[in-house]
C-alpha cells in the first residue's frame, strides 16, 4: 500500500504520517489547590485522588488502545484493495486539450474528475468540472477575479491541478475513503510504476460500501 504525489516531473512516495493525523492522549496535569485540607480529611482526600488517578489512567489506556486499533489495521481483518473497485480504463486528457473539448467529455461520460496525462502515460495533473466552471466564471480558487478573461478555447494546463495525490493498486480502500473525508479529496488516480491504471471516486467508495457491507471491513 503506497500513496504518491505526482506531477509532470515528480513521482514521490508520500509517507502515511503526513497524510493522516496522529491521535494522541495528553497527560493530565495536576491542578493547584487553593484550599487547605484539614488533617481530618487528608486520608479521604488522598484515597479519592488515588482512585481518580487510577480511573483516569484506565480511561487513557483504553483511549490509546482504541486509537491504535483504528490506526493499525489488523493482519486478520478482511481487506478491500484499490484494484478491486477502481474504474479502468480511465477517460483521460492531455494538458494541451481545450476547455471546450474537456467540457464535452464531462457531459458525454457523466464525469466529475478527469486525469491529465503526460505523453508517457504518467499522471501530470487532474481537472474537475468545478475547476472548469470556476475558471470560466472568471474567479480563482480563492474567489478572486482573474487578471485576464477566461475562454473556452484556453488549454487545460491553465487551470488543472498539479501535485496529484495517487495510490498503488494494493492500497486498502479504507485509507482512500478516509482521505476523501479528511482531505476533501474527490478522486484518487490509481497508478502502477507512475502510470495511470485506474481511478476511484466518491461514488465508487459508496458502491463498494453497498456491495461489501461487512462491518469488519470498514472498521
Amino acid at each position: 500500500m503506497t500513496f504518491y504525489v505526482q506531477s509532470l516531473n515528480k513521482h514521490e512516495e508520500m509517507p502515511l504520517v503526513r497524510l493522516f493525523g496522529q491521535y494522541r492522549v495528553e497527560k493530565t496535569q495536576p491542578s493547584a489547590s487553593g484550599q487547605k485540607i484539614e488533617n481530618k480529611d487528608h486520608y479521604q482526600h488522598v484515597q479519592d485522588k488515588s482512585q481518580d488517578d487510577a480511573q483516569r489512567n484506565k480511561h487513557s489506556g483504553l483511549a490509546m488502545q482504541s486509537y491504535q486499533e483504528i490506526d493499525h489495521i489488523q493482519d486478520h481483518s478482511p481487506l478491500l484493495l484499490a484494484n478491486q473497485i477502481m474504474v479502468s480504463p480511465v477517460v483521460s486528457i492531455q494538458s494541451t486539450n481545450s476547455i471546450a473539448a474537456v467540457m464535452k467529455l464531462f457531459q458525454s461520460h457523466h464525469l466529475r474528475h478527469i486525469p491529465v496525462l503526460a505523453a508517457n502515460g504518467a499522471v501530470e495533473g487532474i481537472v474537475s468540472d468545478r475547476d472548469i466552471l470556476r475558471h470560466l466564471s472568471g474567479v480563482t480558487e480563492n474567489y478572486e477575479q482573474h487578471a485576464t478573461s477566461a475562454r473556452a478555447i484556453d488549454q487545460v494546463k491553465q487551470l488543472m491541478r498539479t501535485e496529484v495525490l495517487t495510490a498503488s493498486i494494493d492500497t486498502d480502500v479504507r485509507y482512500i475513503a478516509r482521505l476523501f473525508v479528511e482531505q476533501r479529496v474527490g478522486a484518487m488516480p490509481i497508478v502502477v510504476d507512475g502510470k495511470l491504471a485506474g481511478i476511484i471516486t466518491r461514488s465508487d467508495i459508496l458502491n463498494a460500501v453497498m456491495r461489501h457491507f461487512i462491518l469488519e471491513l470498514w472498521a
